[in-house]
């Protein structure tokens, strides 16, 4: 990467005429200039990449396609690049990618990352995660675009039959990332006469967990980082998940949705105007764990009642989730504790994880019963134990030890040294929100923690940023917020402008256009008045 940065600005643009404005920026092409894109366009078709290209192991890789797409709404003219990256075991799926190189290039690019278990092709072609209505997205703003389907296909991002196959295991843990990166380069390259000269990545949930895979493996590899709602440990995420199915399968213990709305109606009573204002977000969390009491919300003699209140069965169930977990072994980084979901403290249990949306979780799970066990299920089976008749609900952690061990070694992103992505001068922004009932914002927190113990706050703060926002659950919630990652992170990485004064707005329909400031953790959005919808209205506190 050092190499890259030192070769004159011009090695980075598509033109000459991109050169002239000195930052590498996308300018206008002529027509002579525009169909000599376009055939270089094609001519990327059937171009092999070798393996000595590729850091890791692989068989090469092929473009299938390539083809000039026109110009549309927002999004510029690119050359829209499809191929695969051939496994070293012929039993393995490929990994298929997608690479997306617009006529006015920037000299930039941005790797995007995927979702769940994967299997679904990640275009490039969309926006960002959480990216604000009026944000460009990076294709349109001349970057070089690139994602993959992390190394297999399935029907649904909830598929691990995959990781019975040990590289298609290896490239969904992390090594598609380094593969596509790569590829990517190279195929950048034969078009412009020049690799990228700005590398970033952006992710959320698996993504967010990818993008702190990139900073911690292939430290040199980006200049910048954005990581939404981090599924960081993985392991410990799935075991987690399967914690919370058993406690929801047991007799008596599943809550429909009208339940589900009952226990949220209850918790914004009791917290929703301890921050200040009432406005269906409950940012003073820390407060509502001694404010809101479940037993107020039980049925009489606890017995079931109908939906308007919680049967004691059903308070036992939420009473495992509100419990720290805590493993009897450690994973990576010596990670033993699970935090306890704050259920009681304004996490949003919402679609896909809902608890209430069939009449009785099934066996197997499907995407719509038992929050997270449609992933952790799967997890166990193909993962795990490698026995898809596994029953999941009778998994002891225990008895397998060593396997999940070696899963967390292999997965998960809980290193804290990344001193090698802050000497190369890398800067990383991490977004969470308390509504979170995918992804723990607690382990979110503690992996913060862990960073500033490692670097010192001062240190920390000259290359990270942290912000957790109240009422955003797991890409939705009650206040769906939605910020402009992409200049604030180039403005850092190119610029030397660390992010100040973030305001994130709310993307729901019903609540369209309020704001709120971006408050850095631990610090959390107090009122302060007079417009309950603006930004400015509020102020970061940690009381």
């Amino acid at each position: 990467m050092t190499s890259r940065i030192f070769v004159s600005i011009c090695g980075f643009c598509a033109t000459a005429a991109a050169c002239s404005s000195g930052d590498g920026g996308a300018t206008a092409t002529s027509s002579d200039e525009s169909r000599a894109l376009a055939e270089t366009c094609g001519a990327l078709a059937g171009r092999m990449v070798p393996p000595s290209s590729i850091a890791l192991p692989t068989g090469g890789a092929t473009v299938s396609k390539a083809t000039v797409v026109a110009a549309s709404g927002a999004t510029p003219e690119y050359c829209k690049v499809e191929g695969a990256i051939r496994p070293v075991d012929p039993t393995a799926p490929p990994i298929n990618f997608q690479l997306n190189l617009p006529s006015q290039w920037n000299g930039k690019a941005v790797h995007y990352g995927g979702a769940g278990l994967g299997g679904l092709l990640v275009t490039g072609v969309d926006n960002v995660p959480a990216a604000s209505a009026n944000a460009a997205s990076p294709l349109a703003r001349g970057y070089a675009t690139f994602g993959s389907d992390s190394g297999h296909t399935g029907p649904t991002p909830a598929d691990g039959s995959f990781a019975l196959n040990a590289e298609a295991r290896a490239n969904f843990t992390g090594d598609q990332l380094k593969k596509t990166h790569d590829t990517a380069q190279v195929l950048i390259q034969a078009r412009y006469g020049a690799g990228a000269q700005r590398m970033y990545f952006a992710g959320g949930s698996q993504g967010g967990h990818e993008a702190l895979l990139v900073v911690q493996r292939w430290p040199s590899d980006y200049d910048g980082v954005v990581a939404h709602s981090p599924a960081l440990s993985f392991t410990m995420v799935m075991i987690a998940g399967n914690r919370v199915a058993k406690a929801l399968y047991a007799p008596g213990a599943f809550l429909n949705s009208n339940k589900v709305a009952t226990l949220r109606s209850a918790v914004l009573r009791a917290c929703d105007a301890l921050d200040g204002v009432q406005d269906g977000i409950v940012s003073d969390t820390r407060s509502c764990e001694t404010a809101f009491d479940v037993q107020n919300s039980r049925c009489p003699g606890g017995g079931e009642f109908g939906d308007w209140c919680l049967s004691d069965a059903q308070i036992a169930a939420l009473n495992t989730m509100n419990t720290p977990f805590k493993l009897d072994f450690p994973l990576q980084a010596g990670l033993t504790d699970h935090p306890k979901w704050p259920i009681y403290q304004g996490a949003e249990i919402v679609f896909p994880f809902d608890f209430g949306m069939s009449p009785f979780p099934s066996r197997p799970p499907s995407p719509f019963n038992a929050g997270l066990h449609v992933l952790s299920d799967a997890v166990i089976r193909y993962f795990v134990t490698k026995d898809p008749n596994f029953d999941s609900l009778t998994f002891a952690p225990n008895a397998w030890r060593n396997q999940l061990i070696a899963l967390s070694n292999q997965t998960d992103a809980q290193n804290p040294d990344i001193s090698a992505f802050e000497a190369r001068g890398g800067k990383l922004i991490i977004v969470h929100g308390t509504g979170d009932f995918a992804v723990n914002v607690g382990l979110t927190n503690a992996y913060y923690a862990r960073l500033v113990s490692t670097f010192g706050q001062a240190r920390a703060d000259s290359f990270l940023r942290y912000y957790v926002i109240p009422g955003l659950g797991h890409g939705a919630g009650t206040f769906n917020a939605t910020w402009d990652s992409i200049s604030a992170i180039e403005n850092w990485a190119e610029r030397g402008q660390a992010p100040a004064n973030l305001v994130a707005t709310d993307a729901n329909l019903t609540t369209q256009g309020r704001t709120r400031p971006m408050c850095r953790y631990p610090t959390w959005p107090r009122y302060t008045g007079p417009n309950p919808n603006a930004a400015a209205s509020f102020t970061c506190v940690t009381q």
